[in-house]
């Protein structure tokens, strides 16, 4: 199977850890790097680092940062283009990998493949890690009337797979764009289960996860969470936009985050006042 790893950069220092834990995988990697438009000085350490390793990197730049999804269509842009036959993995830079991950990943889509003609994404057990301990095996729960994630399953959660690790075919469908940052992968996975796929996990290997590691919580972020949160759901779910905003402002005005709360309300009202 031929692939490529697709990363999205943005002013971080966790993708040079992330290189670097490809480097050292069991077999050769070919990665597509995006710079989406980063303003620090972290895309010199990154070149520096693809000359000294000889890694085969191909560094893509972003015209602007368009968010996450935008970051992602470039890269399966350029690999249609220019690698129409190859399987793309895309990562999260915040990510690294156990030095046979990519060799135990393609085994299992192999094997999958040749079992069953039906298209397929595939991802891998996902492990905190700062804390080494297992936090979801690959597919997340998204509970429908609080817009909260679980991993369990349970009533009225729909699957989707995150997309942090994201194994998909040549075929697959392109992201929405119109969404910055946050329900992207919910969205995704949608997206490809309209188009007949299959949401898969394997058990054979692992990524370790350095969770919100390119964010930080402040409001700003929490605005753009809650945009997107109502995009979701307007696309998908109308009937319970309502009935989260009200779970999510309760939560939130218990705990005392009353700001978060009112970015809740405001954001609600922009997305649905707006439509």
């Amino acid at each position: 199977m031929n692939l490529n790893i697709c990363i999205v950069h943005y002013n971080s220092s966790d993708t040079l850890p992330c290189l670097k834990s490809l480097a050292a995988q069991t077999v050769p990697v070919q990665v597509v790097l995006v710079n989406n438009a980063s303003t620090d000085q972290s895309m010199q350490a990154i070149r520096d680092y693809v000359a000294q390793s000889g890694m085969q990197v191909q560094l893509l730049e972003a015209p602007a940062n368009n968010g996450f999804s935008a970051g992602n269509n470039i890269a399966l842009r350029w690999a249609r283009q220019h690698t129409p036959e190859a399987w793309n993995l895309l990562l999260n830079n915040d990510t690294l990998l156990p030095a046979d991950f990519i060799e135990q990943l393609i085994a299992a889509a192999e094997a999958i493949r040749s079992t069953s003609a039906e298209p397929f994404a595939l991802s891998a057990t996902e492990y905190d890690y700062a804390g080494r301990t297992k936090r979801h095996t690959g597919m997340h729960y998204l509970s429908i009337p609080t817009g909260l994630s679980f991993t369990a399953i349970g009533p009225l959660r729909t699957p989707y797979l995150c997309g942090a690790c994201l194994l998909i075919d040549p075929q697959a469908p392109l992201w929405d764009e119109d969404y910055f940052l946050y329900y992207e992968d919910a969205d995704y996975s949608q997206r490809l289960r309209a188009a007949g796929y299959r949401l898969l996990t394997t058990d054979t290997t692992c990524y370790y996860h350095k969770v919100g590691g390119t964010t930080s919580r402040n409001a700003d972020i929490v605005a753009i969470q809650m945009t997107s949160m109502w995009r979701y759901y307007r696309t998908y779910y109308p009937r319970w936009a309502r009935l989260v905003k009200g779970v999510r402002q309760t939560e939130n005005l218990l705990r005392g985050r009353r700001d978060i709360a009112r970015i809740i309300d405001q954001t609600y009202h922009e997305a649905h006042d707006n439509k």
